[in-house]
């Protein structure tokens, strides 16, 4: 699938330059398989699979104390991660 949607988007480099991300994680409660729910992640750069790993924690803190609704956290990350990153945590350089 990665290979298929690279070819897809037109995305430079090579495989393992990318994760096959989840674009809503599972942890909160995005779809495990569904191709719609995955895409190809670079891992570096300012927008690298781990800085998006690591609002995908953040925000399912804010999901378990009751700060933030599921739905609005599943919002925010298939939406516009990177926007909801530099709220939930500050802003990428």
């Amino acid at each position: 699938l990665k290979k298929q949607q690279r070819k897809q988007w037109g995305l430079p480099g090579s495989p393992s330059d990318y994760e096959e991300d989840h674009l809503i994680s599972l942890e909160l409660g995005g779809n495990p398989t569904s191709p719609l729910n995955l895409w190809p992640q670079p891992w570096q750069g300012n927008h690298g699979a781990q800085l998006k790993d690591r609002l995908e924690n953040t925000l399912k803190k804010l999901v378990c104390s009751g700060k933030i609704t599921l739905a609005q956290a599943q919002y925010e990350i298939a939406n516009n991660w990177v926007a909801s990153y530099n709220v939930r945590i500050g802003p990428l350089k």
